[in-house]
């Protein structure tokens, strides 16, 4: 395939077949425009490698100085399973309190890493 050629130029000594997980292209084919490329690696090391010697593509072959690229970064288990025990924390805390259960309210998390707090949010009465 021509575009895991070029990828595989760009780190030659990098990247091997075994490497490389998944490969495909998002997005329909526009004649032009071309299209992204989804890379998946068996190794997260690998992957951390090649994207802290990006600054290297600038001074590399003229055809790959318009390359960019960027991690796809999906919310990882771990942030999904604290937002879960945040929110559990927060109806808890709520029902203890007393004054109205936590089936009349939304638990939303709010914020970023450190700075993460869950916010309530009454529901409305559907009619």
């Amino acid at each position: 395939m021509y575009i895991y050629f070029q990828v595989t130029y760009i780190y030659i000594y990098l990247i091997e077949d075994a490497d490389i997980e998944k490969l495909y292209q998002l997005g329909r084919w526009q004649e032009d425009k071309p299209r992204p490329l989804l890379i998946a690696f068996h190794n997260n090391e690998k992957k951390d490698y090649i994207m802290a010697n990006l600054r290297n593509l600038k001074y590399s072959v003229d055809k790959f100085k318009k390359i960019g690229i960027s991690h796809d970064l999906p919310l990882r288990e771990r942030e999904r399973e604290e937002n879960k025990r945040m929110v559990e924390e927060a109806k808890l805390a709520h029902d203890t309190q007393g004054n109205d259960t936590a089936e009349n309210y939304k638990f939303l998390v709010a914020g970023h890493g450190n700075r993460k707090k869950v916010i309530t949010v009454k529901k409305q009465m559907r009619i």
